[in-house]
């Protein structure tokens, strides 16, 4: 399998795409910096506005996926596999394979890394440009960091299960697309229709909880890193196990 990673990670390294999505991210973590030396800003995105006062709103903007980040990781990740059938190249890693778990796995983990690296170099432009670097460097930013690294492993799986079960690019950059945008407003309406019972109204707010949208959540507010980290690790094997049992089915 480790052959296969490294293709998948030359593939993606030939390509203008990934290149351009890391250019915008330190851009647009760049600009953030430089403007709140000067003002206070305030801008509108997907259905929210960012209040931008001192760098550690510049930082729990990359943690909050929902808000720009994720857009791109989504993006990225939808258009990385789905080439695969566009080009109908899985036949190749099939007959050189003929094995599913491991093409799946691949993806997996390049997919979990490109998210992961995305959401780290806005953070680190974030803070080689801060006024503050040594300031910032501290318990709480590294605690915040680690959880930021699992929520944006866990996207990745999650944005690796949809382009893989979706055989169509374009619809799989929607469908991703879809996940990040409205993912909020789907579970906060689920939460809504949940409250005729008490039962359900419990259940459904506890998935809400250990979602990826409800781990964003958490780390923002400082909640305890190690059960993000579980909390992570479980989304990602249940999005995988259920992309491998309908990914082996696939007529490729």
């Amino acid at each position: 399998m480790t052959n296969m990673i490294k293709h998948d990670f030359y593939r993606i390294s030939k390509g203008t795409l990934f290149y351009s999505m890391m250019f915008f991210v330190s851009a647009i973590s760049l600009f953030f910096t430089m403007i709140v030396r000067h003002v206070n800003l305030g801008i509108y995105v997907s259905g929210y506005v960012m209040e931008f006062r001192n760098v550690y709103d510049v930082i729990q903007t990359g943690i909050l996926y929902q808000r720009g980040l994720g857009i791109l990781v989504a993006i990225l990740i939808a258009v990385f596999i789905g080439q695969e059938y566009q080009w109908k190249t899985w036949q190749h890693k099939w007959l050189a394979k003929k094995n599913r778990i491991q093409i799946y796995l691949s993806k997996l983990i390049v997919s979990s890394t490109l998210s992961i690296l995305i959401f780290l170099i806005f953070q680190i432009i974030a803070l080689i440009f801060s006024t503050q670097p040594m300031n910032i460097l501290t318990l709480n930013y590294a605690t915040t960091i680690i959880g930021g690294i699992a929520i944006y492993a866990t996207l990745g799986a999650v944005m690796c299960m949809l382009s893989m079960l979706i055989k169509n690019g374009t619809w799989s950059v929607i469908a991703c697309l879809c996940y990040v945008l409205l993912g909020e407003t789907l579970l906060f309406g689920i939460g809504n229709l949940s409250r005729f019972s008490e039962t359900t109204s419990r259940i459904v707010d506890w998935g809400i909880r250990h979602s990826v949208y409800g781990m964003a959540l958490r780390v923002s507010e400082d909640y305890n890193v190690i059960f993000i980290i579980i909390n992570a690790l479980t989304i990602i094997f249940l999005s995988t196990t259920v992309g491998l049992m309908i990914f082996r089915k696939y007529e490729l």
